[in-house]
C-alpha cells in the first residue's frame, strides 16, 4: 500500500499533469461533412473529429480539451456541454427498419434523432412534424426527441406554408379576451374631417387598407392630404395586445396565407379606412409648389371616412387611357390633381434626392391543391407611382418631425471593406475620379451617373450587391439609398410595428407629451424578427418553385443571370421566374472569378450579371429546396 507521502506525490504528479492540459470554451461550428469545428473566445476553430461531433449539436457551447498529435495536427475532445440552442424544431418523419427518426430540418444537420414509442404522437412516415429534443446527445452520443404535434403528410394541400409557420414560430397566439386591451376613441378631440372626398388607392385583394389620399390645385401648386389609419386610437399602450404585436411585428403574406399582425377584427375592419366608414387616422396636410417642393406640413388626430376605393389598375387606366370607371370618374378631379403634384414630386426627388427604381411586383398563383400554377410580374403602373410619392412624402415630413430621437430607417450605402472596389468601378466605367462614396453627396453623385445608357457592363447590379442593408437606429441620420437626411415611415401601422411605434411618437409630439424612443437592442429585436419573416417567406417560395420545376428537368431554357460567386452563379428563366444555380466545377471550362466585377471567366466565355443565357434543367431536390442548372453542350 502507498503511504500517505507517496500518495500526496502522486497526487500532485496528477496536478501536474492536469495544469498542462489546455482547456477551452467556444461554440460548435457544423460543417457539410461529418466533422465540425469549436470556435474558442480567441477565434480558433478547434477540429472537432466526426466521432467527437456526435457528441454535440450545433451551436453548443463547449468545453474542450485542446490536443496536439505528433505531426501537429490541433483538434478538441468535448469535456462538457454548457448551453445548447437546440430545444425544439420541425423536420421530416422517417422509419427505418424498427427504428423512429425525426430528420431535422436544420442549416448543415446531417444526422436523424431517434424517436421512442412513447414520443411518436401518432406521425406516421414522411409526415412534418415539430418536435422537442429529450436527451442530448452528450456524452453517449444517443440523441432523442418527442414529436410535440404533427404539421402534414406532404401532400396535404397547404402544407408548405403550414409548416412554415410552425418552423419560424410565426403568428403567436393573441392573448384571451384580447379585446379588454382596447380603448374607446374620443372623437371630440380629433378633427372633423369625413367630408373631405379622400379615397384610398390599393390593389383589389387588399383588406387592410391604411391610407386614404385627397388633392387639389392651387395657384401655387397643390395642397394634398394623405390619411393614414390609427390603430393606436384603439389600443392600450403596453397592453397584451401590444406585446404581441410587437412579437409578431409585421403582417406575413405568405403565397396563399396571410398572417396579420392585428386581430382581423381590427386590421380588416375596425381600423381599416373602408369606404364610407368613419375611421380614426392621422391626417398630414402639405403644400406643395409646381417645382415639386414640399413648403409646409401639418399632421393632426382626426376622423375621415373615405369616399371610395379604387384600385391601381382603374385609377392607371383613367389616367393614362381616358377608361374611367364610376367610381374613378367621380374622383377624376382628385386623381388629376394628385397624378400631377406626385409628377413633381418624383422629378424634384429625381433631382435633389435619388429615385432608384426596385424590382417589380410579383405573385405566386396557386392552384387548388394550393401549389404554384405560375409567377405573374406585376411592374409599376402610374397609380404605384402617385401613391408611393404621397407616401414618401408624408414620411419625410414624419422623419422632420421627430427631430434628433425617435425612430429612423437608416442606409449607410456600400460595405465599408467594397468600398476601393466601387472607386475602381466609378473610375473604370464613368470616369469619375476623386469620388468619395462614403458620404452621402459621393454615393448620390455615383448612383445619378448609372443613367448612362451606352454602358456595356451592368455596373448598376454589380454596386447594388455591394450595399449594406437599410437598419433601424433611434438617432437621425442619413438614407443614403434615397439621398435624404433622414427617413421613417409611418404609413402601413396595421402591417408593421415599427410604423405603429412611429405613430405613438408622433402624436405624443401632438399632445406636447415625452415619449422616449425605442432604446437600439429593441430596435435590433425588432430587425431579427422581420429577417425571420422574410426567410420563412423566401423558404416557402423556393419550395414550390422546386415542385413546379420538376416537370422542366432535361428542358433548354432561356434566362438572365442573377447572381454570381466565385464557384457558381444562378439564372433566373425568363418564362416561369423560376431560379436555379449552375455550379462551375462539373463544367467543361475552368472558370476565375472576378470578385470586383461580379464576373466569371473561362477561355471561351464570360458570365455577367443581367446576361441572357440558356440553361438546361440538371436536378430539383425539394427536401433542399434547391434546383440545380448546366450550361447545355
Amino acid at each position: 500500500m502507498l503511504d500517505k507521502n507517496n500518495l500526496a506525490q502522486l497526487q500532485q504528479l496528477k496536478q501536474q499533469l492536469e495544469d498542462q492540459k489546455e482547456y477551452a470554451t467556444g461554440v460548435v461550428k457544423s460543417t457539410q461533412r461529418r466533422f465540425g469545428f469549436v470556435v474558442v473566445d480567441d477565434g480558433r476553430e478547434i477540429f472537432l473529429s466526426p466521432e467527437q461531433m456526435l457528441k454535440v449539436f450545433p451551436c453548443d457551447t463547449v468545453k474542450v480539451l485542446i490536443n496536439t498529435d505528433d505531426k501537429g495536427k490541433v483538434s478538441g475532445s468535448v469535456e462538457k456541454v454548457d448551453a445548447s440552442a437546440l430545444s425544439e424544431f420541425t423536420g421530416r418523419y422517417v422509419v427505418k427498419g424498427q427504428g423512429h427518426f425525426v430528420e431535422p430540418d436544420l442549416p448543415r444537420f446531417n444526422r436523424w434523432i431517434f424517436v421512442p414509442n412513447s414520443a411518436r404522437n401518432g406521425a406516421k412516415p414522411g409526415d412534418y412534424v415539430h418536435c422537442k429534443i429529450t436527451r442530448h446527445p452528450y456524452p453517449h452520443a444517443k440523441p432523442q426527441a418527442k414529436v410535440l404535434n404533427v404539421i402534414g403528410s406532404p401532400d396535404k394541400p397547404g402544407i408548405e406554408a403550414d409548416y412554415m409557420i410552425c418552423k419560424f414560430t410565426l403568428g403567436q397566439p393573441w392573448p384571451k379576451n384580447w379585446q379588454q386591451s382596447l380603448v374607446d376613441i374620443n372623437t371630440d378631440e380629433r378633427k372633423d374631417l369625413c367630408e373631405t372626398p379622400f379615397v384610398t388607392i390599393d390593389s383589389a385583394d387588399t383588406q387592410d387598407l391604411d391610407d386614404a389620399v385627397y388633392a387639389q390645385t392651387t395657384d401655387n401648386g397643390w395642397q394634398l392630404q394623405v390619411a393614414i389609419a390609427d390603430p393606436t386610437a384603439h389600443i392600450r399602450v403596453d397592453s397584451a395586445l401590444e406585446k404581441v404585436m410587437a412579437a409578431r411585428a409585421t403582417s406575413v403574406y405568405l403565397p396563399g396565407k396571410n398572417i396579420p399582425m392585428l386581430p382581423a377584427q381590427l386590421a380588416n375592419e375596425q381600423c381599416s379606412l373602408l369606404p364610407l366608414q368613419q375611421r380614426a387616422a392621422l391626417v398630414c396636410t402639405l403644400t406643395i409648389d409646381h417645382d415639386g417642393h414640399i413648403k409646409h406640413y401639418d399632421i393632426i388626430e382626426a376622423m375621415i371616412r373615405s369616399h371610395a376605393r379604387l384600385n391601381y389598375s382603374e385609377v392607371a387606366d383613367a389616367l393614362d387611357n381616358n377608361t374611367t370607371s364610376d367610381s374613378c370618374s367621380t374622383h377624376l378631379q382628385t386623381l388629376t390633381s394628385l397624378h400631377q403634384l406626385s409628377q413633381a414630386l418624383r422629378q424634384r426627388r429625381s433631382q435633389d434626392n435619388l429615385v432608384i427604381g426596385g424590382r417589380p411586383d410579383y405573385q405566386f398563383v396557386l392552384n387548388d391543391r394550393k401549389k404554384l400554377e405560375r409567377i405573374e410580374i406585376r411592374p409599376k403602373n402610374c397609380a404605384h407611382i402617385l401613391v408611393e410619392e404621397c407616401m414618401v412624402a408624408v414620411n419625410r415630413c414624419a422623419a422632420d418631425m421627430l427631430g434628433d430621437r425617435g425612430l429612423f430607417i437608416n442606409h449607410r450605402g456600400f460595405r465599408k471593406e467594397r468600398l476601393p472596389d466601387v472607386c475602381k468601378l466609378a473610375q473604370e466605367q464613368l470616369s469619375l475620379t476623386n469620388i468619395d462614396a462614403s458620404t452621402p453627396e459621393g454615393y448620390r453623385d455615383l448612383m445619378a451617373g448609372l443613367g448612362d445608357q451606352t454602358l456595356t457592363f451592368p455596373l448598376r447590379s454589380v454596386l447594388s450587391r455591394l450595399l449594406e442593408r437599410s437598419q433601424f437606429s433611434n438617432q437621425a441620420s442619413p438614407h443614403f439609398g434615397m439621398g435624404l437626411p433622414a427617413y421613417t415611415t409611418f404609413t402601413s401601422p396595421i402591417r408593421k410595428y415599427n410604423d405603429y411605434l412611429v405613430q405613438r411618437l408622433i402624436k405624443a409630439k401632438l399632445a406636447g407629451q415625452s415619449m422616449a424612443a425605442p432604446d437600439q437592442e429593441s430596435l435590433d429585436a425588432l430587425q431579427r424578427v422581420l429577417a425571420n419573416t422574410r426567410q420563412a417567406k423566401s423558404q416557402m417560395e423556393q419550395w414550390l418553385k422546386c415542385q413546379f420545376a420538376q416537370a422542366l428537368i432535361g428542358q433548354r431554357l432561356m434566362g438572365h443571370v442573377s447572381q454570381i460567386n466565385s464557384n457558381a452563379f444562378t439564372v433566373m428563366l425568363d418564362d416561369s421566374l423560376i431560379e436555379g444555380v449552375v455550379e462551375t466545377k462539373p463544367l467543361t471550362d475552368k472558370y476565375s472569378f472576378d470578385p470586383m466585377r461580379l464576373r466569371l471567366s473561362s477561355k471561351t466565355r464570360t458570365i455577367e450579371l443581367d446576361q441572357p443565357i440558356e440553361v438546361a434543367v440538371k436536378s430539383v431536390n425539394c427536401a433542399e429546396r434547391s434546383i440545380h442548372f448546366t450550361l447545355p453542350d
